[in-house]
């Protein structure tokens, strides 16, 4: 088990977890098996992935997890599950899923494998209260963790937890904003002065910048 399936599997504790999109089955199947859920449902648009989680299920033992084919939380009836796991696919689809939800009081665990900064702003558009937001270090590839709530208000994030989230000084975050400042230095540089191109690049840079800053002073 990897670090990131680690790290999602540390914040489930529900009676009904859904793990939509859940491809291999291994967040479901082991929050059963470890007990952090009683009862999981592992979703999948793709009958051929769910014919993998169900293997591994039974492989496993794991008797309390339910199977589901369809599209996003349409699988779902309102407040069917207090714990939803959306992982491995991208922040703009996992905008669209939450967009095309049933209600659901439930704890969200968000795990983009792209466009993080567009969910993020989802997120605090729509009223989601962030209880955790991380970067996990996991077979040499950065993930966002994002672990959140319906029912706040909606407020404007600033650049830095767009791009890095809360946990900003935790070191996996340290590591993946050194790797963004070689990006974006060489980004820059490639870019002409005077190029409005420019200045979108610019105001990462300088935001990665002062994080590692405060990183080297703490």
């Amino acid at each position: 088990m990897d670090r990131r399936l680690e790290r999602i599997l540390s914040h489930v504790h529900a009676k009904v977890l859904a793990d939509i999109g859940c491809d291999h089955g291994k967040v479901a199947v082991y929050a059963v098996l470890r007990k952090l859920a009683d009862k999981a449902i592992a979703a999948d648009i793709s009958k051929e992935c769910l014919k993998k989680a169900e293997a591994l299920a039974r492989e496993k033992g794991a008797d309390g997890v339910e199977f589901r084919v369809g599209d996003g939380m349409s699988v779902l009836k309102e407040d069917e599950a207090d714990n939803v796991v959306i992982a491995g696919m991208g922040g703009r689809l996992i905008c669209k899923i939450l967009s095309a939800a049933p209600k659901m009081n439930a704890k969200f665990i968000l795990v983009p494998h792209d466009d993080a900064p567009l969910l993020r702003e989802y997120l605090a558009q729509n009223g989601y209260v962030k209880r955790r937001d991380e970067i996990v270090c996991s077979g040499g590839k950065f993930y966002p963790v994002i672990v959140c709530e319906k029912g706040g208000s909606a407020y404007s994030p600033d650049l830095e937890e767009l791009m890095y989230g809360t946990s900003p000084l935790d070191a996996d975050c340290v590591k993946y904003a050194k790797a963004r400042l070689a990006a974006l230095e060489k980004i820059c540089l490639e870019i002409k002065e005077g190029d409005a191109r420019r200045q979108e690049p610019l105001e990462k840079l300088g935001v990665t910048r002062a994080l590692l800053e405060r990183a080297n002073e703490s």
